[in-house]
Parts: structure tokens; C-alpha cells; sequence
């Protein structure tokens, strides 16, 4: 028989043990065993490599910060087309953030604080981030812990992340980019929107869940888009065996063609519909490893 001091001994282990599990590294750890390539880092601020780590809020609103990574880009690609530059920037900068993110929410339905204090990031490492706490459902196993900050529904959690993400991250950062390279604000809004589409798509693509991109790429879409005439849609190409297809109807070009010897992406909004589909379904057939880097800065 187990005494009633050694039973409250193993509930007090069982309580400690629930309270030490972060629900933002639980889900962090869930990510990066599901998704091949991404790129997460969970820790402080000072425990980053300074070596092409930036502190979100030390870059959006900084007119020096933001020209150097337009100039970074460019020497990357090596090309002197700061409007292009200025386009790639928008690609990298909120590819990782938002895929590590949506990524979060569609494993585990937990977001993490995206607001920019509590988020680094590197154009080519990964996103970091700062703050343990992360927002959950109310019937989350961990919804009690300390970090976990509760909200009612799946709807109240993608719109706390388009919030923190477009006016904490993508509006102060429009303004300063259109302060430092000759870029509209309404073709970098386009290619936000489209970015954060994407990583939906490559997202439900790596974990198994297309049946719901369709969904939920027109849920976050209706957020950050709402006061624009941008609107990223999904569409279905045709099928692959017995799996439905899907692409993504971009609202925004890269300007990827304008590098030397750089064609339109199979996907670029300036070719017409009927062409983008017959490019993807040639796509399909061929070898996987075609597609392994398709989330890169550039595509």
C-alpha cells in the first residue's frame, strides 16, 4: 500500500515536473522533429551569435539597420538593384518568422509572442524567440503554466499573430525600407502577404495536412490584409496519384527575374493563370529533390 505521504510525494513530483515544461519549448521541440527545415532558436537575447543576428526592434524602425541588410542582400546576391534588394529583404525577413510561427500553430495551436522585443532573426540562421510565453487554447494540457497566456479560440489566436506580425514587424518596417530604397509600400505589402501564404502551404505540405492550407491561408489572409486590395488565394492545380495539388494565386512579384539570367518564378503573378498551372503540374513530375529549397530567400 502506498502511504498517503509518499502519495503526496509523487503528486508534488508530477505538479513540479508539468510546471518545468515550457508549452513554447514543448512545441518548439514538436517543430523541428516534424519540420525539416526549420530553423528555431529559444533563449535570451544575449545567448545569440552576433555574427547576422539582429533584434527585431532594433531593425524595423531603424533607418541605418534596414539599409545595411538591403546593402547585405545585395552583396548576397551580388547585385546592385536595390529595389530588388529591397524585395528579397521583405522575402527573408518574415519567411522564418512566419513559418516558425504558423508552424507552432498548426502542430500544437499555440502561437508564441511575435511582437518585435520579443523577436531575433537572421536572414539565413532562423528566427529566435525571446519570451517563454506563448498564447493557447483553453482545453491545452499546459494551459495552466505560468507562460501560457489563454485565449478562447483558433480564430483569437491567428489574429493575435497577424496583429503582433503586421503592425509590431511589417508596418514600421513598409515605412523605413520606402525611406532607404526606391520600393512601393503596396508591392511589399503584396509579397508579405504572399510570403506568409507560402510558408502555410510548404507548412501543411511537410506535416500532411493539406486539407486544410486552403483554409487557413484565406483566415490569415482576411487579417493582414484586410485594409488592402492584396489577396493571396490557393487554388487547386490538378492531382498528383490520389493527392489534390494546390498553388498559391500571388497577388505580388519578387522581381527575382530582373537578376541576370533569371527567369519569372514558375508562380510569378505577372504569368498568366493558365500558364502557372501547366509549370506546376510539370513540377510534380519531376524528382523531389527539385523542390527541397523552395522556401530560400529568392523563391
Amino acid at each position: 500500500m502506498i502511504s498517503a505521504m509518499h502519495l503526496q510525494s509523487a503528486t508534488d513530483a508530477v505538479t513540479t515536473t508539468v510546471a518545468a515544461i515550457s508549452p513554447l519549448r514543448q512545441s518548439v521541440e514538436h517543430v523541428l522533429a516534424r519540420v525539416k527545415y526549420a530553423q528555431i532558436t529559444l533563449g535570451a537575447e544575449q545567448a545569440l551569435p552576433e555574427n547576422g543576428w539582429y533584434s527585431a526592434a532594433g531593425v524595423v524602425d531603424t533607418p541605418e539597420a534596414v539599409s545595411e541588410l538591403v546593402h547585405q542582400v545585395g552583396v548576397l546576391y551580388e547585385m546592385d538593384d536595390r529595389q530588388v534588394s529591397a524585395s528579397f529583404l521583405i522575402l527573408g525577413y518574415f519567411w522564418y518568422p512566419w513559418a516558425a510561427a504558423i508552424a507552432c500553430y498548426l502542430l500544437d495551436q499555440r502561437v508564441p509572442q511575435m511582437d518585435a522585443p520579443n523577436v531575433a532573426l537572421s536572414l539565413r540562421q532562423g528566427v529566435a524567440f525571446l519570451s517563454p510565453r506563448c498564447y493557447v487554447l483553453p482545453d491545452d494540457p499546459l494551459a495552466d503554466h505560468p507562460d501560457a497566456i489563454v485565449l478562447p479560440d483558433r480564430q483569437a489566436l491567428r489574429a493575435q499573430l497577424a496583429h503582433d506580425m503586421t503592425e509590431t514587424h511589417a508596418t514600421p518596417l513598409f515605412r523605413t525600407l520606402r525611406s532607404v530604397a526606391p520600393y512601393g509600400i503596396p508591392a511589399m505589402r503584396a509579397n508579405y502577404v504572399d510570403r506568409m501564404a507560402s510558408a502555410i502551404l510548404w507548412l501543411c505540405s511537410e506535416l500532411g495536412c493539406e486539407e486544410v492550407a486552403q483554409a487557413e491561408v484565406a483566415a490569415f489572409v482576411a487579417l493582414v490584409a484586410s485594409k488592402s486590395r492584396t489577396s493571396s488565394q490557393v487554388v487547386t492545380a490538378g492531382t498528383h496519384g490520389e493527392k489534390r495539388e494546390i498553388m498559391l494565386l500571388r497577388s505580388g512579384c519578387c522581381l527575382n527575374y530582373r537578376r541576370e539570367g533569371v527567369q519569372h518564378c514558375d508562380d510569378c503573378s505577372l504569368i498568366p493563370l493558365d500558364e502557372r498551372i501547366v509549370r506546376l503540374q510539370t513540377r510534380l513530375l519531376a524528382p523531389p529533390e527539385v523542390h527541397e529549397h523552395e522556401h530560400e530567400l529568392a523563391h
